[in-house]
């Protein structure tokens, strides 16, 4: 391969170009190239590997802070886990739509809202209809649903009324 290169008639002249320079030139040609081609080196093979190493030990530095921050705080972690739908939660979640509808009836009449129409949707949701009732307390009674049953809005339509604050809300609450 190499004798084919130096056969062909671009590299002869380019050889024939070189031989002809004068001897000082030819130093200083060979020393361009080699400076061109150690920093093709460097700028494209060393720099971006060195580059890389260093991004790789920052991720392994910072990975490792917050492994050990969270074995600091390990008990705060599951505590927190545990209010938010873990052991304590499971307890008082409703087991199936009848328990599911018998939980939202009863925690509306707790609340002071009155269902206007209320409908199973499929095997763990309830449709609910509210029309004319306070923003503010369906808010709160939504909250306690979900904080205190694990019971989640899966899809929520309200429309304001004239009086300010009043609201007419169509529900789907799922377990």
């Amino acid at each position: 391969m190499f004798a084919k290169l130096m056969e062909s008639p671009s590299v002869k002249r380019l050889i024939t170009k070189y031989d002809h320079l004068p001897r000082r030139d030819q130093q200083a040609l060979k020393l361009m190239i080699v400076a061109v081609l150690l920093a093709l080196v460097y700028f494209a093979i060393w720099r971006p590997i060195d580059q890389y190493h260093d991004q790789a030990l920052a991720s392994r530095q910072s990975a490792e802070e917050l492994l050990a921050w969270m074995h600091e705080n390990r008990m705060a972690i599951r505590e927190l886990s545990g209010n938010q739908g873990g052991a304590s939660n499971s307890a008082q979640k409703p087991a199936d739509g009848r328990a599911l509808m018998a939980t939202v009836t009863s925690t509306a009449r707790e609340s002071g809202l009155e269902l206007q129409r209320f409908e199973p949707s499929g095997d763990d949701a309830i449709r609910v209809w509210l029309e004319n009732v306070p923003f503010t307390q369906v808010a709160a009674w939504l909250e306690g649903l979900n904080s205190n049953h694990g019971i989640l809005i899966d899809q929520a339509a309200m429309d304001r009324r004239d009086t300010p604050g009043v609201v007419s809300v169509r529900l789907t609450l799922a377990i």
